[in-house]
């Protein structure tokens, strides 16, 4: 690889993306992940050189087969060379999306988020949309619409992730905010997020939106396949409104002929068809259903098919199919033209009309189908015929069938021309005749004949895609069938050219015979017909038309030559007229109509009085109307020199329905400019034309019917002919404006005013074809009479009456839209100055709305945009929008025109094009947007802002600044602008994820603060403002901590984009801040210790290079104070407290919010450091000062990590560290701080005894005296307290009350007794003397009565530098909570703790566990040592009040282990002890201290014997005296206690010690003491046997239910009595004679000292009977005979002055008594056995804590307690004992043990 030869890589390897990970580790190699883009600069034949875009600083080498290139794009940025992949930007988003999102979706999948597979699935949208992309097979149109989807979807999965919103323009690419304005960028987040917040869950929006946005949708539809058992069929497709059971458009035809299908296959792909012109209201049509109706041609009886005599090609129904296409017309549903849908086919009954089957389908929810149906592909294309020919020409050619709406589209385009008559047949009813047995098969044949009855050839079409058209239309045959319902629609499309008058349509009744011979025989036997055209010339009206049925004579008709039924009336309504005459009627049949008596006929027609037929027609033309008055303008040269008329007309016109107006527009427009071109009409008559043709334009003006301006629009630009019309309209026009105030004129003024737009665009349209064909003549003319009529309504514009009110308001509205038109004709400048003088004559106090929306006009307009109109326009646009906003009137409105304003004025290609403008804007407006920015701070306030400062350049504030006439104006404008860009930073004005908004915002106030503080520095130095410097300081600081700028919290991908773009603003900021501060000279006092906070918190960012600027000032701040304070008081007094104080304070609260780190640490104490070495006269303080802070950082850091691990004993502990330290530095506020924190957390924590020795420290600091409290001291909890004396009392009652929910009665009492003696002989308040010792009597009570759980404690060691530093390699002691056993307490410490690995032994760890990265944790059970309370000596004190001491105010803990160096021999079994002291008493401050020095020694085996022994005797003696104060406790306890001593099968009791009893064992006074202290205890424990087998006994005795015990009972004393023979004869001790008076007068002693039981009770529980009686007590010392709970036990404690270990001893070495067992009641049943060893008579040799050898290979585990009979360890023996321990066991005779303890002692 070194001798390859490597080159520079051409443009198709430049870029490449890694398809796996590259590890492979080196210098020069660059490791990859899967997915990496890579830069490559050089390539060899197996390697490139290169680096990854997510770190470029990083370069290296990487293999080519890990690297996919691709075709690339270099572009140069100066020397730096970018490559970006040869794709559409759309698919390079998509990858820097996924790169994103991926990163999330992995810690989604880690957190097992709810949203995971959410992302999951948008990432694959993603991906598979890139595909497409890639593909290059999509549409204009397609890729459009991907494009949406793109979009959408990113939006939707930033949102969801809450990352930063994407902006995009038009064409849905990324929007640069370079190239873009500050306007057009927020506007577009605000639409991006509205449309978010909307929320629109459909699966193709991006169609859904063009659905909305267009005039008309499109249905495309192709037929894929037809399954049903019919050879030849039509196949009608149409929609159908299911509400109103109507069809929407008109069918589409297609033949089915399964013969020519099989011959040419290919046919299937060619039938497709656009349902077009579905406008808004089909959109929201309820239920819109895709109907197939399903026509068969054949024979009558399809069973009869191949019967040749049959007649043939009859039109027969055979069934129906529906799908509902409601959502997808709506733009909701699948919109993918390669999915196909099936849709079920239900089959004709016999008697069944297809009317009724499509009702069936449609509303049916299964279908029988029987695998019969229709296969489609459905997609819905927006946009009119011309558009969606182009965008989707791959769906839609020349041969695709259009199928029109039975109507007009909603907007109805010049040259649109229709002349179409829909004529559906509804029904009939025939009467078959005398001579038919059977119904009619009735056929129906329409044709269109004229006056003459000449039928129309053509002209009748069933369908799109049935031909050119037919002559004639037949119905479908249903088989005898009386009375048929059709409901058959076919379309009579007539030529324009076709005389109309005399056309009618003609209807043949003939009767269709199964038999083809007979059918050829068979002649209509009626006929009916119906006039297109009623007498009055206007077209057949839009209803159903009941026609009269005419028999037909046959022979009649075939002599006939002519047809006069024309004639006759056609219809019942025709019938019934007046003009009929009076006839006299008669009701037929059924028939609800109305016949008359005298029967009409001519020739061979005769009316039918029992026949009827039914037909409804509807007329589509834009020719044929029924409306008389349209009609008479459209035909005005008829009506020209019938004023009468005309005028009738003219009038009657503006009561028109605007609909039918809008379908003649053209046509109309054309009629009253001819008329008006007439010079036949007086001025009256051209004023109603006018009127008219206002009330025209208005209509298209309106809102309803606002989609026709395109085709006014069009007709004017296209099809305007009038030359000489501008004339008469602008005269009409400036006679209305003249007389404004005339009521006469004030509807048509409104209406030409509301017209204004289009009465211009014909006047200059008009006068631009004069100019054509007559060579301009007459322009200057024209030109006055134009400035005129524009003077004339800004004329208008000075009236102030109501009257004019409306019809100003709309001259302001569309003053505007007339501008493209008259600049045309005007030069721009002067109409820029007529356009002024027009706004300027509106009253200040009137139209302030409309004026300033047509201000808003304007500026959009393109007069705005012409430099030199521009220069006479903006100034008065500014003043009067300054004028509305200092009066804060219509805010929102004017900021909308300056938003306009300034994104017109945004031209980033030519910076100085719009100097002069922005100029003109900074003069008079800015300050004003400043103040109303202030008082409004909204987003849209503040995009005009940042505009404005954007587009300023330096010459502009240079400019703005010197125009200030004095400094104080100057000032209180720095100090506004200040302000506000405070507010700015620190309130979010723009949403978080607005990103692109929020770095624009700072990086305008950035280059603006760049230029106020050249300004201020110049300015106000001398003399110096200090408040205008603050607010520069405080805003610029603010500007460089905000969250949005710290670069560091945010993605790489994000942050590489912010720092491509503004680069890291943070440092050019701090830079600019370091140079201030060292200008300010002097002048550097007056901000000492106001900036230390904000400097300190400025040089926390984590930005090296900026850390190193802003550290010195820091000491710089030193020097200057400390020069300071020594001018005062001379050389060496001089000191920096006021800096030191605030860094201390502020680095506090700094970095518990999360800022600095260790690098900050290091970096800080260099500097520092190395500034005082340089400073000799702070050189000492300095160092100092630094060494402080640097502990303060570590702790500080300490305490912030473990409150990110959320570990609350931990942060406890840090907590602890840090009052320490603050309480040796002094900072009594910081400590009182700590203090309520670590208080606050305890009682969290139920941990009530620990916050009230917190909360103690706190009243530590206070006196009883009624000094007032220093602000230091006061406190929030107790805001009332004024004096150290209200405040400790507060404070030592809430203690009491935490101490009694604590259980610490004890601590308690001695608060109530400091109170008591403060209220007593300080305060003389005797009342709350008397409801202390209330308090102080309870607590005592507790003590006696209530039931206090013993704490257990733990040793925990922490091994290994996993863990935090504070615990790395220390041994902590731990107090349990209530009823936490060992178990318990392993798994609290390893859900603290789960990666770490509890250690199996208690062996001290090796080195290198202790230096591993691991954790490990050793932990076991420890007993706490009491420390003998002097008060207590040789005294006879009850066991529940040493209970207390035995478990707290303890600093003294120890376990042992075994050391089996007998192999099992428990005779030679020796212990090793560990006593551990912690670094302060529990229970304390905190659950666990360190421990402070540890010891560890060995005891010898026979001293193991007595401390066993001991322990059992305790047991013993206990639980007998609990069965004598409580005679319901239960005895199981105690028969399970006696077993395992008298009956010790298993574990060996006391025949375990038979070797220590022996005359040989011992030589020395040490060992003879020993065993006499063994056999001492052994009689005891006879007598303790005795006594406690009368009390099991007694017990069984009494109580029936235990009588099963009995045999129990007996083996008990059977096994005690083998005991006790046992003791004699084997071990020589005389137990037997002492057991009847010895035994009973031992404890007889005992009870007396310790019991109020009466004495002779007591007397005979041992002397009397066999039976104990404990059936009652009596209480003395009570006043009043009452039973009450009896005293607990005593014991007499002494003191051994020899001895100084803490632990007292009796004898020559007395054993401290233990804890004795907790009652039944106090005991968990589930607590485990803590036993190893099964030895019952062992004791501490039988610990869990041992390393003894095993069975398995598996370590012994850690013990959950020491002993396994007893849950207290044995006392410490002393410590001045001289035992040796032998190395080899002797023989019991000879045995001579001196035991020797080995310490070691080490500190954790």
């Amino acid at each position: 690889m070194i001798m390859a030869t490597w080159r520079k890589t051409d443009n198709n390897s430049r870029y490449g993306v890694a398809f796996y990970n590259f590890r492979k580790k080196g210098n020069s190699m660059l490791q990859l992940d899967i997915g990496d883009s890579v830069q490559i600069f050089e390539e060899s034949d197996d390697w490139y050189r290169g680096y990854a875009t997510k770190n470029k600083a990083k370069k290296g080498l990487f293999p080519k087969t890990y690297i996919h290139a691709k075709e690339a794009n270099v572009s140069k940025y100066g020397s730096l060379e970018m490559a970006t992949p040869k794709e559409p930007a759309i698919a390079q988003e998509i990858v820097s999306v996924v790169r994103e999102w991926h990163t999330y979706w992995k810690q989604y999948y880690v957190q097992n988020h709810e949203d995971f597979e959410t992302v999951r699935q948008m990432i694959l949208d993603l991906v598979g949309w890139r595909k497409e992309v890639l593909s290059r097979h999509m549409t204009t149109e397609e890729m459009r619409v991907l494009k949406q989807k793109v979009s959408l979807k990113i939006d939707t999965g930033n949102n969801l992730l809450g990352l930063d919103l994407v902006v995009r323009d038009s064409d849905g690419n990324v929007l640069n905010p370079d190239t873009a304005s500050a306007i057009t960028l927020y506007r577009e987040h605000v639409e991006v997020a509205d449309r978010l917040k909307r929320e629109k869950q459909i699966v193709d929006t991006s169609v859904s939106n063009k659905a909305d946005d267009s005039r008309t949708v499109n249905l495309y539809l192709m037929l894929r396949n037809f399954v049903c058992r019919v050879d030849d069929a039509d196949i009608l497709v149409s929609l159908y409104d299911a509400k109103d059971g109507v069809f929407i458009c008109e069918h589409y035809n297609v033949r089915w002929d399964r013969e020519r299908l099989a011959k040419d296959p290919e046919i299937l792909n060619n039938i497709r068809v656009v349902f077009t012109d579905l406008g808004s209201k089909d959109r929201r049509r309820e239920k819109v259903f895709l109907v197939f109706q399903i026509i068969r041609r054949g024979v009558m009886e399809l069973k009869l098919s191949e019967d040749r005599r049959q007649t043939k090609n009859l039109r027969r129904p055979f069934g129906a199919a529906a799908m509902d296409v409601t959502e997808i017309i709506r733009g909701e549903g699948d919109n993918n033209e390669e999915q196909q849908h099936f849709i079920p086919f239900q089959q004709c009954g016999e008697k069944e009309f297809m009317e009724s089957v499509i009702r069936k389908v449609v509303s049916a929810r299964d279908i029988n189908h029987k695998g019969q149906g229709v296969w489609v592909s459905l997609k819905l294309l927006p946009g009119d015929i011309k558009q969606i020919r182009e965008d989707f020409p791959h769906l839609v050619n020349l041969n695709t069938c259009i199928v029109r709406k039975m109507g007009f589209p909603e907007v109805i385009m010049p040259g649109d021309v229709r002349n179409d008559i829909y004529v559906t047949l509804m029904e009939g009813e025939f009467n078959k005749g005398p001579t038919k047995t059977s119904d009619r098969n009735v056929e129906v044949t329409m044709v269109v004949c004229n006056q003459k009855g000449e039928v129309i050839p053509n002209v009748i079409n069933t369908g799109c895609g049935s031909g050119e058209g037919e002559s004639s239309y037949k119905s479908l045959i249903y088989y005898h069938e009386d009375k048929p319902k059709w409901f058959e629609i076919a379309k009579v499309s007539l030529s324009t050219e076709v005389e109309f008058k005399g056309l009618h349509l003609k209807f043949l009744f003939k009767h269709k015979s199964t038999s083809d011979a007979k059918d050829k025989s068979e002649k209509p036997f009626a006929m009916s017909f119906v006039k297109l055209m009623n007498k009055n010339g206007t077209t057949l009206k839009d209803e159903e038309h009941e026609l009269l049925v005419y028999k037909i004579d046959s022979k009649k008709l075939d002599q006939s030559s002519s047809h006069p039924y024309i004639d006759l009336p056609s219809t019942t309504k025709e019938l019934m007229s007046p003009e009929q005459g009076p006839k006299m009627m008669q009701t037929t049949g059924t028939q609800k109509t109305q016949m008359p008596k005298i029967q009409l006929f001519s020739g061979p027609y005769t009316l039918s009085n029992r026949d009827s037929f039914t037909i409804s027609t509807f007329v589509c033309s834009t020719k044929l109307t029924h409306n008389l008055d349209l009609l008479g303008l459209l035909k005005w040269q008829e009506i020209m020199n019938d004023t009468t008329a005309l005028k009738k007309h003219l009038e009657n016109l503006m009561k028109v329905d605007g609909e039918e107006i809008v379908k003649f527009l053209q046509d109309l427009l054309d009629s009253l400019f001819y008329i008006l071109m007439q010079h036949t009409i007086s001025d009256y008559y051209d004023n109603l034309v006018f009127d008219a043709l206002v009330y025209i334009i208005g209509l298209v003006s309106d809102r309803k019917y606002h989609q026709f301006r395109p085709v006014i629009n069009a007709y004017i630009m296209n099809n305007f002919s009038f030359a000489t019309a501008y004339n008469k309209l602008m005269l009409i026009l400036k006679d209305y404006v003249d007389s404004a105030d005339d009521s006469q004129h004030e509807g048509s003024l409104h209406t030409a005013m509301k017209s204004l737009e289009y009465i211009f665009k014909f006047i200059i349209k008009s006068r631009e074809l004069f100019a054509v064909l007559n060579a301009d003549r007459g322009k200057q003319q024209f030109e006055i009479t134009l400035r005129q009529l524009i003077q004339a309504i800004g004329g208008m514009m000075l009236y102030q009456t109501n009257q004019t009110a409306r019809a100003q308001g709309y001259a302001l509205k569309n003053m505007p839209a007339t501008i493209p038109d008259i600049i045309k004709v005007m030069n721009p400048v002067e109409f820029s100055q007529l356009f002024v003088e027009f706004l300027d004559h509106v009253p200040k106090n009137r139209l302030r709305i409309q004026k300033l929306k047509c201000v808003d006009d304007l500026v959009q307009s393109e007069l705005f945009r012409i430099p030199e109109c521009r220069e006479v326009l903006l100034p008065t646009m500014l003043s009067y929008t300054r004028e509305l906003l200092d009066l804060s009137e219509e805010v929102q409105s004017c900021i909308q025109v300056l938003s306009n304003i300034m994104d017109t004025l945004f031209a980033p290609a030519r910076r100085m094009y719009h100097d002069s403008d922005i100029s003109t804007v900074m003069d008079i407006i800015l300050r004003t947007v400043i103040k109303a920015t202030i008082n409004a701070l909204s987003g849209d306030c503040v995009a005009v802002l940042l505009s404005i400062l954007r587009q300023m350049t330096e010459s502009h504030y240079n400019l703005y600044i010197n125009k200030f006439p004095t400094l104080p104006e100057l000032e209180e404008f720095l100090m506004e602008i200040m302000l506000l860009f405070q507010n700015l930073i620190k309130t979010n004005v723009f949403n978080p994820d607005w990103m692109e908004m929020i770095m624009l915002q700072n990086s305008v106030i950035l280059r603006a603060q760049r230029f106020f503080a050249h300004t201020i520095q110049n300015k106000f130095f001398n003399p110096f403002q200090h408040q205008l410097w603050s607010n520069f300081f405080h805003c610029a600081i603010s500007f460089l901590t905000q969250k949005d700028l710290q670069l560091e919290q945010f993605s790489a991908i994000k942050r590489n984009k912010i720092i491509n773009r503004y680069k890291d603003m943070r440092r050019e900021a701090g830079f600019e801040i370091r140079s201030l501060w060292f200008s300010l000279g002097p002048n550097k006092i007056y901000f000492i210790p106001e900036l230390v906070g904000p400097l300190l918190e400025m040089s926390l960012i984590p930005e090296t290079e900026l850390r190193k600027a802003t550290i010195p000032i820091f000491f710089d701040m030193m020097m200057v104070e400390y020069n300071q304070t020594a001018s005062h008081r001379g050389q060496g007094g001089g000191n920096f407290k006021q800096v030191e104080n605030e860094i201390i304070n502020q680095l506090d609260v700094l970095v518990e919010g999360g800022q600095g780190d260790e690098q900050y640490m290091q970096l800080l104490r260099e500097i520092l450091q190395q500034s005082c070495h340089g400073a000799s006269q702070i050189r000492e303080q300095g160092l100092t000062f630094v060494e402080t802070i640097t502990k303060l950082l570590q702790r500080l850091l300490e305490h912030r990590h473990i409150v990110q691990l959320d570990i609350k004993d931990h942060r406890m502990s840090c907590i602890v560290n840090l009052l320490e330290f603050y309480s040796e530095i002094g900072r009594q506020e910081m400590y009182i701080r700590y203090l309520h924190k670590l208080c606050d957390m305890h009682l969290a924590c139920d941990n009530y005894t620990e916050a009230a020795h917190t909360l103690m420290l706190y009243a530590n600091l206070l006196g009883w005296k009624d000094e007032a409290l220093s602000p230091i001291l006061h406190s929030t909890k107790f805001p009332d307290a004024r004096t150290h004396r209200d405040l400790k009392e507060m404070f030592y009652h809430h203690i009491i009350s935490y101490f009694e929910k604590g259980k610490m009665w004890e601590r308690g009492i001695q608060l109530c007794k400091e109170l008591a003696d403060v209220y007593e002989n300080d305060q003389f308040d005797y009342e709350k003397l008397s409801w202390i010792l209330q308090r102080q009597a309870e607590l005592y009570r507790c003590i006696i009565h209530d039931m206090r759980p013993d704490p257990e404690y733990f040793r925990v060691g922490y091994f290994g530098l996993g863990f935090p530093s504070f615990l790395q390699n220390k041994v902590f002691i731990y107090r349990g909570k209530e009823y936490e056993r060992l178990q318990d307490f392993n798994a609290r410490m390893q859900s603290l703790f789960p990666n770490a690995e509890l250690m199996k032994t208690l062996a001290h760890p090796s080195k290198d566990i202790q230096e591993s990265q691991k954790q490990y944790l050793q932990i076991n059970a420890v007993t706490p040592v009491m420390e003998m309370q002097p008060r207590f000596l040789n005294k006879q004190i009850s066991e529940k009040i040493l209970k207390y001491y035995n478990f707290n105010e303890v600093q003294l803990f120890t376990y042992s282990r075994p050391i089996d160096e007998g192999k099992g021999d428990l005779t030679t079994m020796w212990l090793e002890r560990t006593n551990i002291f912690i670094s302060s008493p529990l229970p304390g401050i905190l659950c666990w201290f360190p421990a402070r020095e540890t010891i560890i020694f060995r005891v010898s085996p026979i001293e193991v014997a007595i401390e066993t022994q001991e322990s059992k005797n305790k047991q013993l003696l206990t639980t007998v005296e609990q069965h004598l104060l409580d005679s319901n406790l239960q005895i199981n306890e105690l028969g399970r206690l006696l077993s395992g001593i008298v009956d010790a099968a298993v574990q060996g009791g006391v025949k375990n010690w038979k070797s220590f009893f022996s005359e040989d064992y011992g030589q020395s006074d040490r060992d003879e003491e020993l065993v006499f202290k063994l056999k001492d205890l052994t009689r005891e424990q006879a007598h303790l046997l005795k006594d406690a087998l009368h009390i099991h006994g007694k017990k069984i005795m009494e109580d029936a239910k235990l009588e099963t015990l009995k045999p129990f009972q007996a083996h008990l004393e059977k096994r005690f009595e083998e005991w006790v023979n046992l003791v004699e004869s084997e071990y020589k001790l005389k137990v037997k004679d002492r057991l009847s008076n010895v035994v009973a007068n031992s404890t007889l002693k005992r009870l007396q000292s310790s019991s109020t039981i009466s004495l002779n009770r007591i007397s005979e529980l041992f002397h009397g009977n066999s039976t104990l009686e404990i059936s009652s007590h009596t209480v003395s010392g009570s006043p009043t005979q009452t039973k009450s709970p009896l005293r607990a036990q005593s014991t007499l404690v002494k003191s051994d002055k020899g001895d100084k270990s803490p632990v007292s001893t009796k004898g020559p070495q007395k054993l401290t008594p233990r804890r004795p067992p907790r009652p039944d009641t106090e005991k968990r049943n589930s607590r485990p056995l803590s036993s190893t060893f099964k030895g019952d008579n062992l004791s501490l040799a039988s610990t869990e804590n041992g390393d003894s050898d095993h069975s398995t290979d598996e370590p012994p585990p850690l013990p959950d307690k020491l002993y396994p009979t007893d849950r207290d360890a044995p006392p410490i023996p002393s410590r001045t004992s001289s035992l040796a321990v032998p190395k080899t066991p002797r023989k019991p005779k000879s045995m001579r043990i001196v035991s020797i303890f080995t310490r070691m002692t080490y500190k954790d």
